[in-house]
Order: C-alpha cells, then structure tokens, then sequence
C-alpha cells in the first residue's frame, strides 16, 4: 500500500475489518497493519511500499455465504461493486477495487 493509513481507514469502513493484536512483526521491517473480521480466524495484511516501489498484484478472494447480501451491503457502504457473475465452474462472483485500484474478488461457491 501506499497510503498506508488511508487504506487501513478504508478497509476498516468499507469492509467492516477491524485491527488485529500487534504480536508479529514484518519480515521486511515495513509498516504494516493486520486487519480481520473476528478475533479468531484469518487476516489481512496491509503492508507499506517502500518510495518508488511498484505493488504487486495479487488477486485477493473474499468467500461469502450469500453473495446477494454481500454485494449490496458493500454497495451500501459506498464501494463500486461490479454485477455479480458466474464462471465455468458454477462459482458466482464479483469484484470491486480498494482505493489504490486493487482487484477484491467476492466469491460464492456452489452447493
């Protein structure tokens, strides 16, 4: 990131993450904020480039039980959801980007 403390205000809002314990460090020594959904579980880590670096692009994937319910509640934070799609494995799905132009997936499985 960037911006570091912008994007973590704007997963913290628009996603609803909050700040995980500092008990780690970065192994590249970077700024950096762990944000999660619940106290247990996995995490997201924001780490911060350093000046004239160029940000990797990795293609994040959130999974949501009810993809409906997921793509308006992000809708009705402000974020510009794409409509949901369907690939050729029976997944549905749809992307949206953080305030540094990186590409979120939300996917639902089928079954």
């Amino acid at each position: 990131m960037r911006k570091l403390v912008a994007a973590r205000e704007w997963y913290k809002e628009k996603l609803g993450l909050r700040e995980a314990p500092k008990d780690r460090e970065e192994d590249s020594a970077r700024a950096f904020v762990d944000l999660r959904v619940s106290n247990h579980g996995p995490f997201l880590s924001l780490v911060e480039l350093e000046a004239g670096a160029t940000a990797e692009k990795r293609h994040v994937i959130f999974f949501a039980t009810n993809l409906e319910r997921a793509h308006n509640w992000l809708a009705e934070r402000g974020v510009a959801v794409e409509p949901p799609s369907t690939d050729s494995g029976g997944n549905r799905f749809f992307r949206f980007q953080d305030l540094e132009g990186n590409v979120i997936e939300v996917c639902a499985e089928p079954g």
